[in-house]
C-alpha cells in the first residue's frame, strides 16, 4: 500500500514538473513572439523613417528646382520691365504730367 502511495506521489510530482515545464515553455514562446513582434515593428518604423527622409529630400529638390525656375522667370520679367521703362519712362512721365495738368 505504501508503495502504491509513493508511486502516486511520484506520478503527481512528475505531472506537476511536466506542467511547470509546459507553462515555462509557453511563457518562453510568448516572450519570443513579443520580442519578434517588437523587432518587426522597430524594423518597419526604421524603414518608414528612411522612406520619409528620402521623400523629403526628393520633395525639397523639386521645390528648390521650381523656386529657381520662378526666380529666373521673375528676373527675366523684371529685366524686360526695366528695359521698357528705360526706353519709355520719360515719355510715360511726360504723358502722366500732361494728363494731370490737363494739356
Amino acid at each position: 500500500m505504501e508503495d502504491m502511495i509513493a508511486k502516486i506521489v511520484e506520478m503527481d510530482k512528475k505531472a506537476r514538473d511536466m506542467t511547470a515545464q509546459a507553462q515555462q515553455k509557453k511563457l518562453d514562446f510568448e516572450n519570443e513572439v513579443i520580442a519578434k513582434r517588437e523587432n518587426m515593428k522597430n524594423d518597419y518604423l526604421e524603414r518608414a523613417k528612411k522612406r520619409v527622409a528620402m521623400n523629403r529630400q526628393t520633395a525639397q529638390k523639386k521645390a528648390d528646382a521650381a523656386l529657381r525656375q520662378i526666380e529666373e522667370r521673375d528676373s527675366a520679367v523684371i529685366q524686360r520691365l526695366e528695359s521698357v521703362y528705360a526706353r519709355d519712362g520719360d515719355k510715360w512721365v511726360d504723358e502722366i504730367v500732361a494728363r494731370v495738368v490737363g494739356e
